[in-house]
């Protein structure tokens, strides 16, 4: 299954015609024929003449935030998008479980969203219209003649605050307490030597604990069912009350499952909540330092396609912070949002206005792609200047938007529901995803920072100066290297003479040190190389290559030989660093004025995000062209998208 994975995608492969060529060729001619005003009232896949139920179903969706035709999406994702790529982190998902009043319908918490503090729903005895509280929550205020009162929280909503995880932990450890049952009172957080704790720490029960592969921490599957119970009056409160954590190497289960809905004594259980897929706890929220809800990033099926090593580098680019020291970021802000709204936490809530900024875009701009750096050069300048919340908010947004879409859900922060639209949410994940793709490369940047040479600066600069530059600094290299061998071979015979002790161990030293230093120049190309995949390949790489990489091992040879034929003691001296000059040469040229560097860094994303924009399908970008029929049916037709939409 997997070969024949790879055999679709892999652009390369032309022996035969795959199917993936065979689509996007036919979505492009089906295009240009609508282009032409040549509609011959197929479908745009070729699927044969439209019929009545067909126009009838096309008639009746257009108003549906996601229609529930299959006709309406691309079968086949484009693998050479920027977005839907094979291994792409734009397709990871993160979302939240366990939020919301359990005791509320949808409207009434959309009710309580928009309520103070202490706000009693009207129950149902004087209730005028629909009620706001479930059947469960009917049946208990029934139960305890409570239905001229309603039910109250003692806090606006149950999170008081939202912790989250900043690197990836090897082990959680559950801790067991008593709230009118069994309950969740604890979490801690466990990496090497260091344990973070949070919540009650009670020891009535044995603590559980779920152990995670270190290079490979993910965990497979998530069960999760709360529980609102009538903790005296009329006031309600929520805990887990079952919780079920499966890895490929272990798995823990706390509580049972209760059937959802009124247990007919002082309990509301939800229904039980799954996820699947390839998982990671992003963040815990807490109700009076208890556990109650779980934010989870899910990094995709393609995953599946990687090596462990690949996992673990994707968790640590995108997820957690990559401080390799297990702890939290306290959150407090947006939890109405959260609670009532499947919205997600975020370390800086300022990237909320900017998507919303950007959907304005979708929804009056044409093309919409010219506002997006208008509307995030704040958050791009503060990623420039390492800011790990602004990064990782930016990353959690884009999460979320992939799982709102693939989900087929909506977002309800939006305040214009009309905003809620396919058309317009596909083009605002493109554009999203497109801005993430340089901001995961941005905290690359900021994660390994390596040591500029003169290639890379030509190569972030893309100036001629620059290039000439870096190509004089080869040759100088290149001849330098030269001479040196070639003095080497003149006196070989030197070089077998035995050095005394003293020599010796400068010539060794010597070379020692002069390798270190050449690892370095290696680590710092190959780094670059990772932050910068657009680098590979290119005629600075391959001198960049051959200067720190062969170099370097040219330089170390070079070096041993040279001090074994030195006589004199003060020319070992001098030539024990002699040629640390050639392989530095790159570097010294170089300004590492932060101003200076940080303006080039800028200059080279903006030109990447604008690049990235111009190469995505320009239909995404021009409101109409997600039509069909020219405008007059809506459509998602672009291959590129269809990879958002997975089957299950």
């Amino acid at each position: 299954k997997t070969e024949e994975f790879t055999a679709m995608t892999d652009p390369k492969n032309t022996s035969v015609p795959t199917p993936l060529a065979d689509t996007v060729a036919e979505v492009s001619a089906q295009n240009l024929k609508l282009d032409n005003g040549n509609d011959d009232s197929t479908d745009s896949l070729g699927s044969g003449p439209m019929t009545e139920s067909d126009s009838i179903d096309w008639e009746g969706s257009d108003n549906e935030a996601w229609p529930a035709s299959t006709a309406r999406y691309a079968p086949v994702g484009d693998a050479n998008s920027e977005l839907s790529r094979k291994g792409s982190l734009r397709l990871s998902r993160e979302f939240t479980m366990g939020v919301g009043f359990h005791h509320l319908n949808e409207g009434g918490n959309r009710a309580m969203f928009a309520s103070p503090e202490n706000t009693i729903l009207s129950p149902p005895a004087t209730c005028v219209g629909m009620s706001h509280y479930n059947e469960a929550a009917i049946a208990l205020m029934k139960r305890h003649n409570l239905k001229d009162k309603g039910l109250c929280v003692s806090q606006k909503t149950y999170l008081e605050k939202t912790l989250l995880i900043t690197d990836t932990p090897h082990a959680i450890r559950l801790f067991i307490g008593d709230e009118n049952g069994p309950c969740i009172v604890g979490v801690a957080l466990i990496r090497s030597e260091v344990t973070f704790t949070t919540g009650t720490l009670s020891e009535k029960e044995p603590p559980l604990t779920f152990t995670l592969e270190p290079n490979f921490p993910i965990i497979e599957r998530i069960e999760m069912q709360s529980c609102t119970w009538l903790e005296g009056g009329n006031r309600v409160e929520k805990k887990i009350s079952y919780l079920h954590l499966l890895s490929r190497s272990d798995s823990v289960v706390f509580g049972q499952v209760h059937t959802p809905g009124f247990d007919g004594k002082r309990s509301i259980y939800s229904e039980v909540e799954i996820a699947t897929g390839n998982l990671c706890i992003s963040g815990i929220g807490y109700f009076v330092n208890r556990p109650v809800s779980l934010q989870i990033v899910d990094l995709g099926v393609e995953v599946n396609y990687c090596k462990d090593s690949c996992v673990l580098d994707a968790i640590r680019n995108t997820v957690y912070y990559g401080h390799e020291m297990v702890g939290v970021n306290l959150i407090r802000t947006r939890a109405p949002e959260v609670e009532f709204l499947d919205s997600i936490s975020t370390e800086d809530d300022a990237v909320w206005g900017n998507m919303l900024t950007c959907m304005n875009a979708v929804d009056k701009s044409s093309p919409s792609y010219g506002e997006l750096l208008p509307n995030v050069v704040n958050s791009l300048e503060c990623s420039l200047n390492g800011d790990v919340h602004t990064i990782h908010s930016i990353l959690r947004m884009d999460r979320f938007l992939t799982y709102i879409i693939q989900e087929k859900k909506t977002i309800k922060t939006f305040e214009n529901d009309h905003l809620n639209f396919y058309a317009k949410l596909i083009p605002l994940k493109q554009m999203w995803g497109i801005y993430s793709n340089t901001i995961e490369q941005i905290e690359r940047l900021h994660r390994y920072e390596p040591q500029l040479n003169s290639f890379n600066v030509a190569f972030v600069q893309g100036t001629k100066d620059y290039l000439l530059r870096a190509i004089f600094i080869f040759l100088t290299q290149t001849t330098m290297l030269v001479l040196t061998m070639s003095h080497i071979w003149d006196n070989r015979v030197d070089a077998c003479r035995i050095p005394d002790l003293l020599q010796l161990i400068v010539s060794i030293s010597g070379t020692v040190v002069v390798s270190f230093i050449a690892k370095q120049s290696r680590d710092n190309f190959n780094e670059f190389a990772y932050i910068f995949p657009d680098y590979a390949g290119t005629t600075l790489y391959k001198i960049d290559m051959a200067s720190n990489y062969f170099g370097g091992f040219l330089v170390s040879i070079c070096t041993l030989l040279l001090l074994l034929m030195t006589k004199n003691n003060l020319d070992i001296v001098l030539n024990a660093t002699a040629l640390l000059f050639v392989m530095e040469l790159d570097e010294l040229l170089v300004d590492n004025n932060p101003v200076w560097v940080t303006s080039g860094y800028r200059s080279y994303f903006m030109k990447e995000i604008i690049k990235g924009l111009n190469k995505a399908d320009k239909r995404y970008w021009d409101f109409e062209y997600l039509r069909k029929n020219r405008g007059e049916h809506y459509q998602i037709h672009t291959p590129s998208c269809s990879f958002l939409f997975l089957d299950k």
